[in-house]
């Protein structure tokens, strides 16, 4: 069974704002096509799962669902929020785009509590509101104003600050593995496909994400790996061959080096 992909922006629409619905429901596991969505609630109970993460839902919870990540809602009380939707083009060439989009794992976890600074981040979620309905003159740059406030606040929640940009070279990498890295997991074909040595790759990488090229491609696939295992119905060899492993054998040690568990006890442990 494929994962449904849902794509609720239209085919020009690179921003959009929307009050949570309120009703009590249970989803089925879906993601989103190439945007991401930031949901803020007010109130609510319930969970809230992420890939292979359970999250309370709670007053002041704040979620991220990246593209490529697959989440589902099993709410016991209505819930009442914001929800935000953003197109990877609505941040080109703004600061936030190599941070939210180009870095691997994640910059930020994908989810947070807020409830000691819930007013400062309900009041920037009205602000943008207001902006988008208005649409008044730079209405976008404005709403981008607010959401750099928004990811600083967030990364002041994580004791992180790093929004250095990275080298064209490390752009161009994350945007060959994610073409890749199901089928080519080996460092030396990365770094001719850039026309770089694999020794000025691996310096890249560890000078701005501190650690490896290998490192990077290796946590890459271990997630896909961990979401396949939990949302696909896909039996162990299939997984393992969709991967771009050689043989299920060899997806089962790579599984466990990264896990310390193999792929079935995974699976049968997360359902």
């Amino acid at each position: 069974m494929q994962i449904p992909i849902k794509n609720k922006l239209n085919d020009k629409e690179l921003f959009r704002i929307k009050r949570m619905k309120e009703v009590i429901k249970t989803t089925h596991p879906h993601g989103h096509k190439d945007y991401l969505e930031v949901i803020y609630l007010t109130q609510g109970e319930g969970l809230h799962l992420i890939d292979h993460h359970r999250y309370p839902v709670q007053p002041s919870s704040l979620y991220l669902v990246m593209p490529g990540q697959i989440h589902s809602w099993e709410l016991t009380e209505i819930p009442k929020g914001f929800v935000a939707m953003i197109q990877k083009d609505f941040l080109l060439g703004h600061p936030l785009y190599n941070l939210l989009f180009r870095t691997f794992p994640i910059a930020f976890p994908s989810g947070f509590q807020l409830a000691h600074i819930s007013d400062e981040i309900a009041n920037i979620f009205a602000r943008i509101e207001t902006e988008y309905a208005g649409g008044q003159t730079n209405f976008q740059a404005i709403i981008q104003t607010y959401l750099l406030l928004l990811f600083n606040l967030l990364q002041r929640e994580i004791k992180s600050d790093n929004q250095q940009p990275f080298p064209q070279t490390l752009n161009a990498f994350f945007a060959l593995l994610d073409q890749h890295y199901m089928n080519t997991h080996e460092v030396n074909w990365y770094a001719e496909a850039l026309g770089v040595t694999p020794k000025t790759l691996n310096a890249v990488c560890r000078r701005f994400l501190d650690k490896t090229t290998g490192a990077v491609i290796t946590e890459r696939l271990t997630a896909e790996s961990k979401r396949l295992l939990l949302y696909s119905e896909q039996n162990l060899g299939e997984v393992a061959y969709e991967l771009g492993f050689s043989d299920p054998s060899h997806f089962n040690k790579f599984f466990k080096r990264q896990t310390g568990v193999l792929p079935g006890v995974y699976r049968k442990g997360i359902s």
